[in-house]
Formats: C-alpha cells, structure tokens, sequence
C-alpha cells in the first residue's frame, strides 16, 4: 500500500517547486525508521539493523515493531560471530513484544523470531516445527526470504537428527531430502537447495548421490548465484560443499567400500578424483 505521507510528496513536488518535494521525502525517510530497519535486515546488513532498530525502540509507538526487528538482527548476527550477548539482548527483546500490537505480517515475523530463539536455545526439534509452519504457509514467508527460512529450516531438522537415536536420524533426513526436493521443483536453482539435497542425500544413508549432488552443485555454483553480486555467495557454495565431500561423504564411502577395499587407500583415491574435478572445472 503507498504511504499517504509519500504520496502527499509527490504532490507537493509536482504542484509547487522541486525544494519542497526534497524536505518533504527527507522528513519521510525520518519517519519510519522501523521500514529502514527492516529494509537492512533483509538485505543481511544486520548492523544497521540493530542500530536503527535499537534508536527505534525509543519511540513508544514503534517499540513492539522495532523490538521485533532488533531481536531477529541479534539473532542472525549471533549466528555470523557468535557474541552471546546478542541473544540476551534479543531474547528481552522478543518477549518485551506484545502481539496484540503487531500488525498482520509482523505476526509472522514474530512466529519465525521464536524459532529462531529456539534454534539458538538448541531446541531443534521445536524449532524446526515452527519453521515447517511457516514455510507451508504462503503468507508467512515472503519469495525473496524463503530460501533464509528454508536454510534455518534445514540447519534445525540437521541438528535435531544427530541428537536422536540412530534408529530414528533417517527418518528425520528423508523428512528433509523430500521438502529440499520439493523446493528444488518450485522456481531456480538456489544455494540453500544445492547444499541441503547433498547433506540430506548422505543423511538418509545414499553416499553415492550425495557424491553427484556435490559434484553438480559445485560446478552449478557461479550459475545459481550470478553476477558480481552474488560472487561471494557462490564461493561459501562450493566452501560448504567442499567441506561435505572430504569431512563426510569420501570417509562414508570409503568405509561402505567392499572387500578387499583399503577403506584408507579408497578416501585418498576418492580425494584425488575430487581434487581433479575441482580442477577441471574452475575457471
């Protein structure tokens, strides 16, 4: 919906003289520092996040809003850097919320906020509950962050299937290989998806697709994050995936390798091929 203040700018501008219309978008940007808050937090500058969300939080009006912001900003930033004060300061911040005062979307917000605190609070099962939700419900998750909740989704189910017994830990990766799948089947290729079908694929015991899964998505990588942009994006991509092939996929199917097999000989071979298709295919 356009903002009446915005929309009254532009009347200004166009009825009047071009100064007015500049003091009259300056005075808008000062308005609503919860919308620049927000804004930074989606586009991952969670610094500014916290800084404008914090200043906000000093205006009654935008305190519930801005706390909700604040808070999920602290979340994110403990998950970069690891600064546990950020959850303290972000746990105040999310139970000062009162819902009541939410707006529709900031409910959603709030729903995933929980989750969040929850996954930080290691409390993965209950976490990946909430997420599930949210990523089944449209109107929870807007397009451009669903791969954030998907990889918050992901990371919760991963954590809570190496805490069950392993009787139970399959179940809970082919839970997470079917949604990545479904995922993959929705729009374009996506890092999240690229990763957590390969890291799904081994958790439901299928080294050898887990194998190509890496493979593809390594190779794929600079095509699902193009641009200078999305460089950097790119390289965490194949680090990540890299990480998956030599610290769990190789040893998995070197140990699996039938005798006579040297399971050791095996992993270095695996190694050495892996190596050369990393080689071949950088540029």
């Amino acid at each position: 919906m356009r903002n009446p203040t915005a929309a009254f700018a532009l009347f200004v501008a166009w009825s009047v003289v071009g100064s007015v219309g500049a003091s009259a978008s300056m005075a808008q940007r000062e308005v609503d520092p919860v919308t620049r808050a927000r804004q930074a937090y989606n586009q991952q500058q969670f610094d500014e996040a916290v800084t404008l969300a914090s200043a906000a939080r000093q205006t009654p009006a935008l305190a519930n809003s801005a706390s909700l912001v604040l808070a999920r900003a602290l979340l994110e930033r403990f998950r970069r850097a690891g600064d546990v004060a950020d959850v303290a300061t972000a746990r105040q911040a999310l139970l000062s919320i009162d819902p009541a005062r939410l707006v529709a979307h900031e409910t959603s917000e709030l729903h995933l906020g929980t989750a969040e605190l929850l996954f930080v609070d290691a409390e993965y099962g209950a976490a990946a509950e909430l997420f599930e939700v949210a990523l089944d419900r449209a109107a929870f998750v807007p397009a451009d962050q669903r791969d954030h909740v998907l990889e918050w989704w992901a990371a919760s189910l991963d954590r809570h299937a190496q805490l069950v017994p392993e009787t139970e830990r399959h179940a809970r990766y082919r839970r997470l290989l079917t949604r990545v799948e479904q995922e993959a089947a929705r729009g374009p290729a996506s890092a999240v998806v690229a990763y957590w079908l390969a890291a799904a694929a081994r958790g439901v015991d299928d080294p050898d697709r887990a194998w190509s899964l890496v493979v593809a998505g390594w190779i794929q990588a600079p095509l699902i994050s193009p641009g200078a942009s999305g460089a950097a994006r790119a390289v965490a991509l194949r680090a990540d995936l890299d990480r998956l092939m030599m610290d769990a996929i190789i040893p998995e199917r070197a140990r699996r390798a039938a005798p006579p097999s040297d399971p050791i000989a095996l992993r270095v071979a695996l190694a050495a091929e892996w190596a050369a298709i990393k080689e071949r295919w950088q540029k």
